[in-house]
């Protein structure tokens, strides 16, 4: 379903765009239709557009479009609005309730957003309130670990953000929602370096100590999705080019500016001047790759 309705908005939006087209001035100057050519065209297009509207809910305007995006913002800020509402109310009044209390809240809140995000799922087809019960949900699953860890005297691991990034995943891929793989391949990037670092006989909390594995990470990911196509998702593999790009281009920075964070035992200098240079050559050819492929 999320694949036939990108693509009936890519249609809808070719549609708009030569509608547009031919009522401007200058295409008129060079291409003339008949007053039955226009009508035939005209009749044809509302049909178009009307039956993708009804059949996967597309834009077929420019201001619907508007709308839209600002919906997505609005959904996106409303979903951290509720998880900081949620976190607040527990705040105030979790000194007042006993252990059993307070593990029964733990675990029914993210199940409880969980099925409020299913539920929205079957009967909205826009997702918008999908993605924010899915936005509470992970929050309401980050916080149960941490504050279970809390009540119980448990030490903190790095199996944790292994356990949030799946979970994002699952979330991202199940409803097919942007935010929810970017937050899944951040946290799970985080898991890798860290778990680098403890098996390594450092603590797990320094790795972004160590820009080298990130930048390492962020071309994984960067990669990862060029060996299969997503069906069922066209949109998601430029979240992993974006936070790929992102998570390596911010390390190579890093090391540029400050080189004693390297694995290197060179000067400070020559591995700023290395790792500058490196930044320079795959920023030039990440562009030259992405014009290529057509990457947007």
């Amino acid at each position: 379903m999320e694949e036939s309705r990108v693509e009936a908005q890519h249609e809808a939006d070719r549609i708009r765009i030569l509608r547009e087209a031919l009522a401007s001035s200058d295409v008129a100057a060079v291409l003339s239709l008949t007053e039955e050519q226009q009508l035939r065209f005209s009749a044809w297009a509302d049909t178009q557009l009307a039956n993708l509207a009804k059949q996967f809910d597309v834009d077929t305007t420019a201001s619907q479009k508007r709308m839209s995006w600002g919906m997505r913002i609005a959904s996106t800020l409303g979903g951290l609005a509720l998880c900081a509402a949620v976190v607040l109310f527990f705040l105030r009044y979790w000194g007042y309730l006993d252990t059993p209390a307070q593990i029964g809240i733990l675990v029914a809140t993210p199940l409880c957003a969980l099925a409020g995000a299913e539920f929205a799922a079957r009967r909205e087809r826009t997702l918008y309130f999908a993605g924010l019960l899915s936005l509470v949900s992970l929050a309401s699953f980050m916080m149960n670990l941490i504050v279970v860890a809390d009540i119980f005297n448990m030490v903190r691991t790095d199996r944790a953000l292994l356990a949030w990034g799946l979970f994002s995943l699952a979330l991202a891929y199940r409803y097919g929602l942007r935010l929810m793989l970017a937050a899944g391949l951040l946290l799970l990037s985080t898991y890798a370096a860290a778990e680098f670092l403890a098996q390594s006989g450092y603590g797990w909390g320094q790795w972004n100590t160590r820009p080298e594995l990130l930048a390492l990470l962020g071309v994984a990911v960067f990669l990862a999705p060029l060996p299969w196509r997503h069906a069922r998702n066209p949109d998601f593999p430029s979240v992993y080019r974006l936070i790929g790009a992102l998570t390596a281009f911010l390390a190579l920075l890093a090391l540029a500016s400050w080189g004693g964070f390297s694995y290197f035992p060179w000067k400070k200098d020559t591995i700023e001047k290395l790792y500058a240079g490196v930044g320079l050559a795959l920023a030039g050819n990440a562009i030259w790759w992405g014009i290529r492929r057509n990457w947007i």
